[in-house]
């Protein structure tokens, strides 16, 4: 028998005898053809889930990661169309031995064993149950996230994701500030509420999780909205909890310890962020959206002609210039801040996220302003939005 193809039976035939005693770890699919190609890498682990042996790919891309989860004939079909097409290079990890299949020159495969990396098998289980920070699962079937049956709803799956994403890092930055350390009742500000998902997690986790006294407001501009929320609220007993109807940059705040606004669309992110920083908030959440202002205002300085001369390059360099003066802002004003992604760009698009936490040092605002003229005379800007707002600040 051809050698080649003898070396590609053996590598197969020892991923069934893994996936058959359990003795698999891992498969690693590496070395694209084409050094720009996507995926550039495949990690592959076995896991049961819903009580069927399946293997979960994940896939790894520039800019993000993609997980799909196959049978095990499926999944060998998967992995010979990738070495066929895609990968050079494929480790198989078993607690018995490690296998590597390497593709050369005239596509002749080469074979070779290794003492084991792993001397312990892997978890089979998936998606194992996570300590969700939501304590309450009704204001999730109340919003219609999950159904009555307690399962996730159909196309709600991205929500339920963002939802407990947030409360996770909600429940990171109060656990880390000053706002349990005294008994006192913590004030949440949601600019820009919509429906009410976040806000409803946001109180759910304080009062019930942390049993903390919590006092949230969310503002929504639209009354059917705000109606909706809180019929949900009186309905769920969260008494702590309530919506009023109004624009951000219109609404009166004068007091509160977090201020979140996620999505908020264009300038008004910098009103939520103006009234959080002039009401003293303790925490200031951003998620911005669109970034119109700052997309009208770049001139041309001659340093990145080439680059803003592309319209999508020129929006993209807009919400990273926007973004950029917004944490200076922030910093100017006495908040270390950070810029992260907060969920993958496969649940939504909408995904970078400003935490400004209230700094007890002194004051550096003219470097930071300093920093923010700069930028403003590279892009040819003669104003950022949220500069005119915190003028007397």
């Amino acid at each position: 028998m051809d050698k080649n193809i003898t070396n590609l039976q053996t590598f197969f035939n020892q991923l069934r005898a893994g996936l058959q005693d359990r003795s698999l770890v891992r498969i690693t699919l590496s070395k694209p053809r084409r050094k720009d190609a996507q995926p550039y890498k495949v990690f592959i682990k076995p896991a049961v889930i819903k009580g069927e042996l399946m293997l979960s790919f994940t896939l790894k891309h520039a800019t993000q990661d993609i997980t799909k989860n196959y049978t095990p004939e499926e999944s060998i079909e998967r992995i010979e169309a990738f070495l066929g097409e895609h990968f050079l290079i494929a480790v198989l990890f078993t607690t018995e031995k490690d296998w590597l299949l390497k593709k050369g020159k005239g596509d002749k495969y080469t074979l070779r064993s290794a003492p084991p990396t792993f001397g312990k098998a892997a978890d089979y289980t998936h998606d194992k149950q996570k300590n969700h920070l939501l304590k309450s699962s009704d204001f999730l079937t109340e919003l219609g996230v999950r159904n009555k049956s307690g399962r996730i709803a159909k196309d709600m799956g991205d929500k339920f994701r963002q939802i407990n994403k947030f409360t996770e890092i909600i429940a990171d930055l109060v656990q880390k500030s000053a706002l349990l350390a005294a008994d006192q009742t913590v004030k949440v500000t949601d600019m820009g509420a919509g429906k009410g998902y976040l806000t409803f997690a946001v109180y759910d986790y304080l009062v019930n999780k942390l049993q903390t006294k919590a006092e949230v407001i969310g503002v929504e501009v639209r009354p059917d909205l705000v109606k909706l929320c809180n019929a949900a609220a009186r309905k769920l007993d969260f008494t702590g909890l309530h919506f009023e109807e109004g624009y951000i940059g219109n609404y009166d705040l004068t007091d509160t310890d977090i201020l979140i606004a996620l999505h908020a669309c264009d300038t008004a992110t910098d009103d939520a962020i103006h009234k959080g920083i002039a009401a003293g908030a303790e925490l200031i959440i951003c998620a911005p959206c669109c970034h119109k202002q700052i997309r009208k205002a770049i001139g041309n300085s001659g340093i990145f002609e080439n680059i803003l001369q592309y319209g999508i390059l020129k929006e993209r360099q807009a919400e990273i210039v926007t973004d950029t003066i917004r944490a200076l802002l922030l910093e100017a004003h006495g908040y270390k801040t950070k810029v992260f992604e907060f969920i993958s760009s496969e649940h939504t698009g909408k995904n970078l996220m400003i935490v400004g936490i209230k700094s007890r040092r002194a004051a550096g605002a003219k470097r930071y302003l300093a920093e923010v003229e700069k930028l403003k005379r590279q892009f040819g800007i003669e104003r950022h939005y949220l500069e005119t707002l915190l003028q007397g600040v």
